[in-house]
């Protein structure tokens, strides 16, 4: 009888890159141990898959890796039986990490094998075994990393430099191994110059503006796994934190304490302090005038179509305060930074409220009911494109509120006609599309929302409908008391002398006009009863009218009222 075939999946890791380039290194030597071990379980049926899944200089305490990504996909997709490693703590350190795999391999049916600890985690006693040893394993690791802690608080204190970005003006230590930053004298320009120019401008944004315009940008670098990361033009951020860094001033700073550097001084103390003066004086500024998130609801959450940040600015002109969601200058090189009909300012108004709606429509609630805090936790991310504007709704907010939209394909099926679904790479969120047109005119960016226009039409037809209304009872009203004392007078009104037209919708249903009044009656149902050659005194007749329109939702009251006392 044929046993039945086990197939086997080797994981390996190292946590540092060191070796990494050798011929034969480290994940080489955890991958013969393991084939080893499964060629002698070859009468068992065991076979080592061909897919290699490695991970050279990731750590083991967090389950960012690809290498364990790859094995996780493949375990979901049934295409393993067995994941052997040559010990536990290569696939993880921490203890919570491994009980999240160790379940998810029991619903898949997957067994799991640690070549040099004897493991079987069929059993109860396995189980316990293997998490007391991963115990120890995450002690390790974090006395370990005390270890690293207190000594990188002690170099530091000693004004070493313990790695990170290095700044701008500066150059990495040399291989003496004091770790002393070294000046660069090209960078130490630029420095002492953006130091200067704040000072005589007094504004982070105009400095931007000219550091931008003269092509000045940050320092480039190249991480530990050789990634080249060039240099970026200044954000206001980025330039404040340049302006505040007291590594400038021959200063390392550690959890808030400041020690005196080894490296040598790029800007001299009277220079700093007078910076840290303006700007200190201009935050104060910007925190009595940084508008509040009831006025500008999506701020933070708002980005043109290349990728900026917009951020809202308030206006006063004739006593009436506009605000609008403003674009940064496109940056040079970014894509579409030179398109003619970029969108570079929104008003907040309008753009808010587009929002507005399609969430409460997305969660089957009221308008009104939605609330900035609701709003800001559900929206994570808008971008303005000029003939569509992109929503990405956060299904986990939208779970809270409305359980049914837990799932992605359920929240699509809820998007209006006309809106559609985009890919989204971030999980647990998607992106919908509002087909609304935004163009310039005037120097100002207006929205053209089509069904806003159609609300707003619909809004004025029975505003127009209620007027005509209330100006037929009262050209009744002289006629009134001579009218109730005898019904078929009222049919004989048809033909007095003057303006008929004025009179007639004193005569509609009682039931017609309740919903004129209470605005349930649409669009197309007022023009039909203002259209019609020949006024129809008939109740029945009336409502026969508006019967194929359903969407009135006019409710048919029996009652025998006269026409003359129904309001």
């Amino acid at each position: 009888m044929e046993r039945e075939r086990i197939r086997c999946a080797i994981y390996t890791r190292k946590s540092s890159e060191e070796g990494l380039s050798q011929s034969f290194n480290s994940l080489h030597a955890q991958r013969e141990y393991c084939e080893a071990y499964v060629r002698s379980q070859g009468g068992e049926g065991w076979s080592v898959v061909r897919q290699r899944y490695e991970d050279g200089g990731f750590s083991g305490a967090n389950m960012s890796r690809p290498g364990l990504a790859r094995l996780l996909a493949d375990i979901d997709a049934k295409l393993v039986d067995a994941v052997v490693v040559y010990k536990v703590d290569r696939l993880t350190r921490s203890l919570a990490d491994f009980a999240r795999i160790l379940e998810r391999l029991d619903q898949q049916h997957v067994a799991f094998v640690s070549v040099t600890q004897a493991f079987n985690t069929s059993n109860s006693m396995g189980r316990l075994t293997l998490n007391i040893l991963l115990s120890f394993a995450q002690f390790e690791r974090d006395v370990t990393g005390e270890r690293i802690r207190d000594k990188i608080a002690a170099s530091k204190a000693k004004g070493m430099w313990m790695g990170g970005v290095v700044p701008l003006g500066y150059d990495p230590p040399d291989a003496s191994g004091d770790r002393r930053l070294q000046v660069n004298e090209d960078e130490a320009v630029t420095v002492r110059s953006i130091f200067e120019r704040l000072t005589q401008c007094r504004s982070i944004y105009d400095l931007q503006q000219q550091l931008m315009e003269e092509g000045i940008r940050s320092k480039a670098g190249r991480s530990r796994r050789g990634i080249v990361h060039p240099g970026m033009p200044f954000s206001r951020g980025a330039l404040r934190h340049l302006l505040q860094n007291k590594i400038y001033i021959g200063l390392i700073s550690h959890k808030g304490e400041t020690y005196a550097g080894r490296h040598q001084p790029i800007v001299d103390q009277a220079t700093f302090d007078a910076v840290q003066a303006l700007l200190s004086q201009r935050s104060e500024v910007w925190r009595r005038r940084a508008p509040n998130l009831d006025r500008a609801p999506l701020q933070g959450r708002l980005f043109d179509q290349v990728g900026q940040s917009m951020k809202p600015v308030f206006t006063r002109r004739k006593g009436r305060a506009y605000g609008y969601y403003v674009a940064p200058r496109p940056h040079l090189g970014l894509p579409e930074a030179s398109r003619a009909d970029a969108i570079n300012r929104v008003p907040c108004r309008p753009l808010d409220d587009l929002i507005r709606r399609r969430l409460a429509e997305l969660v089957s609630g009221d308008v009104q009911a939605i609330s900035t805090t609701v709003l800001r936790d559900a929206v994570a991310r808008v971008e303005v494109h000029s003939d569509r504007v992109q929503v990405v709704f956060s299904l986990r907010a939208l779970g809270d509120g409305a359980p049914h939209l837990i799932q992605a394909a359920a929240c699509e099926a809820r998007l209006r006609p006309g809106d559609r679904r985009e890919p989204e790479s971030r999980p647990r969120h998607v992106r919908g599309a509002i087909p609304v047109r935004l163009k310039l005119r005037g120097g100002r960016t207006w929205v053209e929302d089509h069904d806003r226009r159609i609300e707003r039409a619909a809004g004025r037809a029975r505003v127009s409908a209620i007027r005509r209304l209330r100006a037929a009872h009262a050209a009744m009203e002289p006629a009134r008391p001579a009218l109730a004392s005898r019904t078929d007078r009222v049919f004989d009104a048809r033909k007095p002398q003057g303006d008929l037209r004025r009179t007639e919708w004193a005569f509609l249903a009682p039931d017609i006009q309740a919903a004129i009044l209470r605005g349930r009656l649409d669009r197309v149902s007022i023009a039909r009863l203002q259209a019609q050659t020949e006024f129809q005194l008939s109740w029945s007749a009336q409502r026969r009218l508006l019967e194929p329109n359903s969407a009135s939702g006019v409710e048919v009251v029996s009652t025998p009222t006269s026409p003359t006392t129904c309001l």
